[in-house]
């Protein structure tokens, strides 16, 4: 049951950081006139910033340190361990949108979805454990 709410909670994070990172996408994409796949690894690591916050101090609460240095280690590994997730959306965003022209924001969701739950079994296994 506890593993279940950890799950709901990781989750919730994950769709505030999806959302984080699409407006991020779009703005920069839209406004900015940044490439798309530039702007998305921009949205992407900025997104990744805010859940690990939100996760450190909520998803895995009972599994953190108050200390400076290990919440820096943990956004370290928390970071090295999402690269390949990166991977991930970067590719689903990219063969999406030029290969079948679906519409970036679209395609960036699906990416997302799709990273998910390795970021979930990485992060609940290797970052806070």
């Amino acid at each position: 049951m506890i593993e279940f709410l950890r799950l709901l909670k990781f989750a919730s994070v994950g769709a505030f950081g999806a959302l984080i990172n699409t407006l991020i996408l779009y703005i920069f994409t839209e406004y900015f006139r940044v490439y798309y796949i530039v702007s998305s690894i921009l949205a992407i690591e900025i997104a990744i910033v805010v859940q690990f916050i939100l996760n450190d101090r909520w998803t895995f609460r009972d599994k953190r340190s108050s200390d400076l240095r290990l919440f820096l280690f943990r956004l370290l590994k928390s970071n090295l361990w999402r690269v390949a997730g990166i991977f991930v959306n970067i590719s689903i965003l990219y063969v999406l949108t030029e290969l079948f022209k679906i519409y970036y924001i679209f395609s960036n969701f699906v990416g997302i979805g799709c990273a998910f739950i390795f970021n979930y079994i990485m992060e609940s296994k290797l970052t806070w454990r």
